[in-house]
């Protein structure tokens, strides 16, 4: 009699549990709590925190169909990671400057050097740039082969950080080689998954540094406008971005007055 009891309450937790509705119920309930309403699938938990690790453990256990009790479960780990965004220091601001950096000309050079020289300057260029701009509150979001892309709460950090790790990297020496950094810097609201940040304005930034001669930091009118007379700048009207809204105008940064090198001089070196 008991056994038959345990077994109808099974059953009927399991019914109830596969109701579309029940779990529609919840999944509508999880875009107005706070966090990300998306949480649970591979990319929004691919980090080290520990709702992220047991986000990615309901994942597996379901193989992605969502039960009411995943659903459930994935609303608290997705509340849990939101409370823990500050103590792994990427917040989800409504707005944040978004800097990447690369090596310019970097490849070229690689190929000529080898593969251990190439690794010497990566890892001194890395260390580098992280402490720089750790230095000024910004967060590496993730490391680009030669290049990173950080986050910062304000322009002007952001701008401190870009014009300061220029200068360190350009006195690094690897075989006599002198490495010549370059940036794009944009401010926005990205959207924040899992340790990662993707959207318009990402592209926005990561195509600002694209263009960025070596040794310049490349800003948008958004930066411009954040940074008002703290920083002067010299328009590029002649420069095209692909996959950028028309209506983004792009200048080069200028430090008291000047550009932050000289593009020139640094390929020549």
């Amino acid at each position: 009699m008991v056994g038959d009891v345990r077994r109808a309450v099974r059953a009927g937790m399991r019914w109830f549990d596969r109701q579309p509705g029940v779990v529609a119920l919840v999944q509508a309930g999880r875009r107005v709590i706070p966090g990300d309403s998306g949480f649970g699938d591979p990319m929004s938990t691919s980090g080290t925190s520990p709702a992220q690790a047991l986000g990615r453990r309901v994942w597996m256990l379901s193989g992605g169909r969502w039960s009411l009790l995943a659903e459930l479960a994935l609303a608290g780990l997705q509340v849990a990671d939101w409370l823990g965004e500050d103590v792994r220091g990427i917040a989800a601001r409504e707005e944040m400057s978004i800097l990447f950096v690369d090596l310019r000309g970097f490849s070229q050079w690689a190929l000529r050097a080898g593969d251990e020289a190439a690794a010497e300057l990566l890892r001194g260029a890395d260390a580098v740039t992280t402490e720089v701009f750790e230095t000024n509150g910004g967060v590496v979001v993730k490391r680009l082969g030669d290049g990173a892309m950080t986050i910062f709460a304000e322009c002007d950090s952001a701008l401190d950080a870009a014009f300061e790790a220029i200068s360190r990297v350009r006195e690094l020496r690897v075989d006599g080689y002198v490495p010549a950094l370059r940036a794009g810097l944009h401010a926005g609201r990205p959207q924040r998954i899992g340790n990662d940040f993707v959207g318009v304005d990402v592209n926005i930034a990561a195509r600002l540094c694209e263009v960025a001669p070596a040794g310049e930091v490349v800003i948008s009118d958004a930066v411009r406008e954040r940074v008002g007379d703290l920083w002067g700048s010299a328009p590029l009207s002649d420069v095209r971005l692909r996959g950028v809204p028309a209506d983004v105008r792009i200048f080069i940064a200028q430090r008291d007055g000047h550009a932050s090198a000289s593009a020139d001089h640094l390929d020549e070196a």
